[in-house]
């Protein structure tokens, strides 16, 4: 079935709902728009579990409406997908940003250098600190985001390597968690596995966000 008839049917069940979880959710929740229409953040096919599901952003939220289709785009169930943010992290008293940069060696890092100012001007930071985020889209699990950075990670193993050697080295974690939702939390030994042959620990960071549910 074409990708067209899901997205349609996902977007109608936002604009007439026939779920009453649909009808709780937009009570308190407003979807974003886009040309008029709701806004999706991501679609997903799935053939492994067999289902397919849109994502659509919440006005003004961290957080995401997912709406899951059958493999014939029947409504089977709505929930809150919750935004998650995992990017690599390194900071230094004693390295620039250009040297922990070149320890890493990947495009797209952001940071400053020990001594800079910082963005308001009126004070200069303390250390220095690079950040590699390679996957920006915050609508995935937590941790599909996890393993698609530590895939990345990987391809520069020994690189991450000296760099927990000379630097303070982590995966900073930001959980966007839906006030009604679930909010736990779970790694199997697989991700822990891969996480120590990188030398890496992990730094989770919670926020509670949106509206409950009546």
């Amino acid at each position: 079935m074409e990708k067209e008839k899901f997205i349609e049917n996902a977007i109608e069940e936002i604009l007439n709902p026939t779920l009453e979880i649909t009808k709780q959710y937009l009570e308190v929740l407003e979807v974003e728009l886009e040309n008029g229409k709701p806004k999706i953040e991501r679609y997903e096919n799935d053939s492994n579990q067999n289902f397919v599901a849109v994502y659509f952003p919440i006005k003004n939220e961290e957080f995401f409406l997912e709406i899951h289709l059958t493999k014939n785009a029947e409504i089977d169930f709505v929930w809150i997908q919750n935004a998650h943010k995992t990017y690599l992290t390194a900071t230094s008293e004693n390295l620039t940003y250009s040297e922990l940069a070149k320890l890493l060696q990947k495009e797209q890092i952001e940071g400053w250098s020990k001594g800079e100012l910082r963005n308001n001007g009126n004070s200069k930071h303390t250390f220095s600190r690079i950040k590699y985020e390679p996957n920006k889209s915050k609508c995935y699990e937590l941790n599909n985001h996890l393993e698609k950075l530590l895939t990345e990670l990987e391809k520069n193993r020994e690189n991450i390597l000296k760099l927990t050697e000379k630097a303070n080295a982590y995966i900073s974690v930001c959980k966007y968690q839906y006030v009604s939702g679930n909010a736990g939390i779970n790694f199997d030994n697989k991700l822990i596995e891969r996480l120590a042959k990188l030398n890496l620990g992990i730094d989770i960071d919670i926020f509670i966000v949106g509206k409950p549910i009546k």
